[in-house]
């Protein structure tokens, strides 16, 4: 999948969107579909969202090894939310970093017979997941070692 990739987070009328922008190394140079794991490595996005909304909201990157046993959250950043009222109601943009250090790596070192070959995705949630505002981009397969 191509980034930058973006799904609607659900509101009545229809006005917010979950977009993950980029995949790139600790110093902003945008990765291709390889990933050097212990040189880390930040994804990179936004969230528009009405702009009457207050909260706190929530972006996890998910990784799920081909064929491996490794299926699960690598990290999260939090997305403070604050209303900013207009009429007509508009959005406001929320941009979010997640970063993954390399030091400790954030997958294992690969067994014998792992693919090193990973589904990753990023989830939006708003407030403590009992709201229906979520929302979920699938980033693509990564080679990650």
């Amino acid at each position: 999948m191509t980034l930058p990739s973006s799904s609607p987070v659900p509101f009545v009328p229809p006005s917010g969107t979950f977009t993950v922008d980029s995949v790139t190394n600790l110093t902003g140079a945008a990765l291709a579909n390889n990933i050097d794991i212990d040189q880390g490595f930040k994804v990179n996005g936004h969230v528009d969202l009405p702009n009457w909304l207050i909260g706190n909201g929530n972006v996890c990157i998910y990784a799920d090894e081909l064929g491996g046993p490794t299926n699960k959250q690598l990290g999260c950043t939090a997305v403070p939310i604050s209303p900013n009222p207009t009429d007509p109601p508009g959005t406001t943009t929320y941009n979010w970093t997640v970063s993954f250090p390399g030091s400790p790596p954030v997958l294992p070192d690969p067994d014998p017979g792992d693919s090193q070959f990973y589904r990753l995705a990023a989830v939006f949630t708003y407030g403590s997941q009992l709201t229906d505002i979520q929302a979920g981009v699938e980033m693509g397969m990564f080679m990650i070692d």
